[in-house]
């Protein structure tokens, strides 16, 4: 009786630790696969909305699925020494497949970002990653109104440490002309002026099928330029350091507003002299609104998105407002006098065409503008924009500051 009662704890010891590694090998296999199909479909473009998803991601969780990977092929190499060799022969493949395709993706990034002068810190992409619009800038002032009468503000973020005026970043958001918001990367512009610069960041108004902004919203960033200007002193701006910095339909416009200042004819809602930027930085630009409107991103509801963002904008297609199209179209305002450029192109963008962007930097370089284009592979549109910190956010902040460094002395 005594013998019989002392070997059931036992007993019961043994079946919750067959338990635990059944559990642990479910995991493994679940985690392998997929950790293993976003490396695969990281790497090889072209499987449908997969591919498209993970160049949406790679950038910014890379390091964490290949630290995953490399978890699960230690579980799969643990559980074949242990006697499971057949779920532990297929948790260690899948593993293995995760880990290497993810340290690929990792070092092809990281190699593109260090070429074209930037930096990265793997330690802080893996482990530091934290919220983009987790901070707030020191002030905001209003420099204009909308056309239904409401306050347009400058989110205004002061640089660390100032003892004069600072080079100075005017920032226009991007969101398709339809959305977004000038404080929602508020934790790069922190860096940024944590780094030393004077930085601006612009809300206009949103376009809406009922209310195309193609005019208003490049006449309120000039405006905003001008303000700039007019409160330089107040604001410690230098405006022989002034660059515009936008991303995807904020890049149509700071380029615009560049390209149309440098030939004295940029129009301002508020009137005043819209200055000319020492340079202009673009991220995955929306440079061709006729192109947007007629490309059509892989997966369900295809070219959708694109189609809304440049109607809306425009007022209609290009077949019904050619004029409108051929307006906004970035390469109408490039010039000989075209600010020097920095164009930042993620080379998997499905809703910016690449050929697109590179295009205009082609016809740019044709007519005698500075340009440096950076190709980052492996990257969809928007990469930049998923966590502070992430290999993306690091990558395009760290190669701007390189080049804006180097021009705004």
């Amino acid at each position: 009786m005594t013998e019989s009662t002392n070997s059931l704890p036992h007993s019961e010891r043994g079946g919750f630790a067959k338990l635990f590694r059944a559990v642990v090998i479910a995991i493994a296999l679940l985690l392998g696969m997929i950790v293993a199909i976003f490396g695969l479909a990281s790497l090889i473009p072209g499987i449908g909305p997969l591919s498209s998803f993970a160049a949406r991601w790679a950038p910014t969780v890379a390091p964490i699925v290949a630290l995953a990977g490399l978890i699960v092929l230690l579980v799969g190499i643990v559980a074949v020494r242990r006697g499971r060799r057949r779920s532990g022969v297929v948790v260690t493949v899948l593993g293995g497949v995760g880990a290497v395709t993810n340290i690929a993706v990792v070092i092809v990034l990281v190699g593109a970002i260090t070429s074209a002068g930037g930096s990265v810190n793997l330690f802080t992409a893996a482990f530091g990653l934290s919220a983009m619009d987790a901070a707030s800038p020191d002030r905001h002032e209003v420099y204009d109104k909308s056309s239904s009468g409401d306050d347009l503000s400058l989110s205004i973020y002061e640089p660390e440490g100032a003892k004069g005026p600072a080079p100075t970043i005017m920032v226009v958001h991007g969101g398709g002309w339809i959305a977004g918001e000038p404080d929602a990367v508020s934790s790069e512009l922190r860096t940024l002026a944590d780094h030393g610069y004077l930085v601006v960041s612009v809300e206009y108004e949103l376009a809406n099928k009922n209310n195309p902004t193609w005019q208003s919203a490049p006449s309120q960033v000039a405006c905003a330029a001008s303000w700039i200007q007019t409160h330089a002193d107040t604001l410690s701006a230098d405006m022989d350091r002034l660059a515009f910095w936008g991303e995807s339909s904020g890049g149509n416009l700071v380029a615009n507003t560049a390209g149309a200042a440098a030939q004295g004819n940029a129009e301002s809602t508020c009137g005043g002299e819209v200055p000319v930027p020492a340079a202009v930085v673009a991220d995955y630009p929306a440079f061709d609104v006729t192109g947007l409107y007629a490309n059509a991103p892989a997966g369900p509801g295809a070219g959708t998105g694109s189609r809304i963002f440049a109607s809306s904008y425009t007022g209609g297609t290009p077949e019904k407002f050619p004029k409108r199209y051929a307006t906004v179209n970035s390469a109408a305002h490039i010039t000989e006098t075209t600010p020097q450029t920095l164009v930042m192109t993620a080379m998997r963008d499905d809703v910016i065409a690449p050929a697109d962007q590179l295009a205009w930097v082609d016809t740019a370089r044709d007519r005698g503008v500075d340009v440096q284009a950076v190709q980052v592979p492996l990257a969809n549109h928007a990469y930049t924009q998923k966590a502070k910190n992430s290999l993306g956010s690091q990558g395009h902040i760290s190669i701007a500051e390189n080049y804006l460094s180097e021009r705004l002395q």
